[in-house]
């Protein structure tokens, strides 16, 4: 390897490396949360979790923190806890999200929309919209005094397109309130990056990752064989397929990239 090519090597390396960085996830004990948190931990990112759920598998990642975030005051105090512990925070990743499973039969849940109770609407509302703000809100200062940071906002298809319903069963429909937070999640998106930049840190980004379906291995061979025709590569992605699209948006790799949404789906949302 050349000189040249040996100093290019290392500045894409560098590019990518999260070094030295300390990062916020909220929901980071849920099951995708804890692959946010293998990816920035490999990157060298050091690793919190704000979260009510605890998962003994993430402690190899990160750090858990007994966190609601649909209380802004105890968000306020865990971010404190961090910034005394590191002295900085410099990646926020906005995952916290209320997604309850397809309900077996004999089951409730998943009711027609007009049944859809004002309980199960606000507590959907509160965690993935209100807690993302609320917790933009907390990091916000922390990273207007360094100039620097990477919020990431994980959203979904189901931010850009309607719900399938035909893939569930008869009498079954996703959450109205799950896609109204994952598009409500890209206006918050903008909406903060031109805040930043509106006082004067606008490399304090903010984007937005919206991700298709993922095989955690728990789908059932019925909605799975529905899924197969849901986007071009025929199948859910895997869960660290989207590690090296995180990783880019928290990186000094996307630092000329600010109110965008990055579509990572199998080409679902092109057809």
């Amino acid at each position: 390897m050349g000189i040249i090519s040996f100093i290019m090597t290392n500045e894409i390396k560098d590019l990518f490396s999260l070094e030295g960085r300390v990062a916020v996830i909220t929901g980071g004990d849920g099951r995708l949360g804890i692959e946010h948190a293998k990816a920035l931990s490999a990157a060298g990112a050091r690793v919190y979790s704000f979260d009510t759920v605890r998962r003994d598998v993430l402690a190899e990642f990160a750090t858990h923190m007994d966190v609601d975030i649909t209380e802004p005051e105890k968000i306020a105090d865990a971010v404190a806890k961090v910034v005394k512990e590191t002295g900085r925070i410099d990646i926020l990743v906005n995952n916290a999200v209320i997604d309850p499973p397809l309900p077996k039969e004999g089951e409730r849940g998943w009711e027609a929309y007009p049944e859809f109770s004002k309980g199960q609407w606000e507590k959907e509302i509160a965690v993935g919209l209100s807690g993302a703000q609320y917790s933009l809100q907390a990091v916000a200062p922390v990273m207007i005094k360094q100039k620097k940071g990477s919020v990431i906002q994980i959203s979904s298809t189901s931010g850009i397109t309607a719900p399938n319903h035909s893939k569930y069963p008869p009498g079954r429909f996703k959450s109205a309130a799950y896609p109204t937070v994952k598009t409500g999640l890209l206006g918050l998106t903008r909406a903060w990056a031109s805040y930043f930049a509106a006082v004067g840190a606008p490399d304090v980004r903010v984007n937005a990752l919206c991700l298709g379906a993922v095989n955690f291995k728990e789908i059932t061979p019925e909605l799975l064989e529905k899924l197969k025709g849901r986007n071009m590569f025929g199948r859910p992605a895997r869960p660290s397929e989207y590690h090296g699209a995180l990783v880019f948006l928290a990186s000094d790799a996307s630092a000329f990239m600010t109110a965008q949404t990055l579509i990572m789906d199998g080409g679902q949302t092109a057809w």
